[in-house]
């Protein structure tokens, strides 16, 4: 009895071993690591609100951006990672980074803005061009027509803006207008005189 249990210890054993040695290896578990960082805008270095930052591989780990750009990305595997950032009026980023297996990993990504622009002219109601009219576009884009009326806004951001125009014997003018990327809007402005005040004839 003791022999037939010696030996049914030593097979197990001996297939024990073989299974072993058989058997491929377990994938190690990525560490954890925690994301922080801060969109800014590439012209002027400012921080952007809104921008959505995710983890292409993994798109629970995403966050909108704060008001100064910041974002918090909590336990994203080590490695080889490529974080997307949309915004829109913005090119979207695909930034590739080497994440290290342990501490806090730090990024700043920078958006190039999507830019357009508006040409056009501005006319008086008779068809006759307005020189030295003001031109503002969401007060924060300036230019003057000239001699033939015309004026250039350039490198402007996407979206919609209210442009106003401005000349003196002349009643203000204001239209929304959509700029787009890569492309250019033109616009044609007629300002009308200020209606003559009504005389009183006394009798």
């Amino acid at each position: 009895m003791r022999k037939i249990f010696c030996l049914l210890l030593f097979v197990s054993l001996i297939l024990g071993g073989c299974l072993r040695g058989n058997s491929p290896d377990l994938p190690s578990v990525h560490p954890m690591v925690d994301v922080k960082g801060k969109v800014v805008d590439e012209l002027t270095g400012e921080g952007l609100y809104g921008v959505e930052v995710t983890v292409r591989d993994y798109p629970t780990r995403s966050d909108l951006t704060a008001d100064d750009g910041s974002f918090f990305l909590p336990l994203v595997p080590a490695g080889r990672q490529v974080i997307m950032a949309t915004l829109y009026g913005y090119t979207t980023k695909n930034e590739a980074v080497d994440i290290p297996k342990e501490g806090i990993f730090e990024i700043t990504i920078k958006l190039s803005p999507l830019l357009g622009k508006l040409t056009g002219y501005v006319f008086s109601e008779d068809g006759e061009p307005v020189s030295g009219a003001e031109i503002t576009l969401n007060g924060d884009y300036h230019a003057t027509s000239g001699a033939d009326g015309g004026f250039v806004l350039s490198n402007l951001p996407v979206g919609k803006f209210i442009l106003n125009v401005e000349k003196t014997g002349f009643a203000p003018y204001s239209i929304e207008i959509e700029i787009e990327a890569d492309s250019i809007t033109y616009l044609e402005i007629t300002m009308a005189r200020p209606a003559s005040e009504g005389k009183i004839v006394l009798k």
